[in-house]
């Protein structure tokens, strides 16, 4: 085989080679970019608002309670019931269990878990009525008590009370939220997905300029070189995608460290409500005490007797634009990565084959004449 004609299939090969190579690269730094923005997108419109809907609707339920127990202690139960305050903080607990099943991503074991939530609540608010009814009836007494002690019991029983329910939906949410931030198009390993093809890329386009350099003894080819200064400024550009999926993950803790930070405010609000409910418990059992509304109530009484924590601070309002911001943000289709991937691969592609189409038509001319 002469020297021309085999110059001429290694200039062929190479020409396919970087036209596949640019493709490639199209392929994975496009679906990279579509993939980081298509999971971001999830934990923003769904999961992260879970996580929170969930933590919000126990906090309501702990300030209706607390509300509750409140009017009972102070005898406001008995001029207008257990309070506007637990009425709207039981209205606010619904609506944020409604969001929770919009936007719910932990599958159907979720789904179920929520559903037998908003079963228990009518009961819980139930019983609260009846214990409204008798401490307007009889001024307190044992039925009143063992009513609050019902409704306390189905809310804060350990294993199986609403609030237990809540925390394991809750943690099904966090466990949700933590794979999306941590695997697939959100792990940083997916790096290796477009970075691993434009090396390649980039180690042949080098390669075929010292080949041309070194066959035609030129220099440079302009096209060549302007398709690789492209292909870094497509890698520097795709690179871009690892700040957002950082800043996705940086959210995502944070908005986990509010949840948190309100969580625990919210045990020490329910801690306070059961103290309270104890008091109310002894006073509306009469001169007997806790054990004249039997052994349940008083071994309630008895196990609450603590002394008083320092009444919790009011919690003020999530700011759930600011948890769900910026950091939470897919880059959009507007700007570089959404018009730039496509225009510098195909821009790569187009430069090869006119970098290289000249050196082809050439030694196909001198084939020609040989002949």
């Amino acid at each position: 085989m002469s020297a021309t004609s085999t110059t001429r299939k290694t200039l062929w090969w190479l020409r396919l080679g970087l036209v596949a190579g640019s493709a490639l690269v199209l392929v994975t730094a496009l679906a990279t970019f579509l993939g980081v923005r298509a999971s971001i997108a999830e934990v923003r419109e769904r999961t992260a608002p879970a996580v929170l809907e969930v933590s919000l609707a126990k906090e309501a339920l702990v300030a209706a309670h607390d509300a509750a127990v409140g009017a009972f202690e102070h005898g406001q139960a008995r001029l207008t019931g257990p309070s506007e305050q637990y009425e709207d903080e039981i209205a606010r607990a619904g609506q944020q269990l409604a969001q929770v099943a919009e936007h719910n991503a932990a599958g159907e074991q979720g789904s179920q878990t929520l559903q037998l939530i908003e079963g228990l609540l009518p009961a819980y608010n139930s019983f609260i009525g009846q214990a409204d009814a008798h401490f307007r009836q009889d001024d307190g007494g044992p039925l009143a008590a063992s009513y609050l002690q019902s409704a306390s019991d189905l809310l804060t029983a350990k294993e199986n009370g609403i609030l237990a329910r809540l925390d394991t939906l809750a943690a099904a949410q966090r466990a949700a939220l933590d794979q999306q931030l941590g695997t697939d198009w959100l792990d940083p390993a997916i790096t290796l997905l477009w970075a691993l093809p434009l090396l390649l890329l980039l180690v042949v386009l080098v390669w075929t300029q010292r080949f041309l350099t070194r066959r035609f003894r030129r220099a440079v080819n302009s096209a060549l070189f302007a398709a690789t200064a492209a292909l870094v400024l497509l890698g520097a550009g795709t690179a871009l995608l690892l700040g957002v999926q950082s800043d996705a993950r940086d959210s995502g803790a944070a908005l986990e460290h509010t949840v948190d930070a309100r969580s625990a405010a919210t045990a020490a609000t329910a801690d306070g409500a059961q103290r309270t409910l104890a008091r109310v418990l002894v006073a509306s059992c009469g001169t007997g005490g806790a054990a004249a509304c039997g052994d349940t109530v008083a071994a309630f009484a008895t196990a609450t007797a603590s002394p008083p924590a320092v009444a919790p601070a009011a919690q003020a309002d999530v700011d759930e634009a600011a948890l769900l911001g910026p950091g939470l943000t897919e880059p959009g289709w507007n700007g570089f990565l959404g018009y730039g991937i496509p225009v510098l691969a195909a821009g790569i592609g187009v430069l090869v084959v006119a970098g290289l189409q000249p050196r082809l038509d050439e030694y196909r001319f001198r084939g020609a004449r040989s002949r």
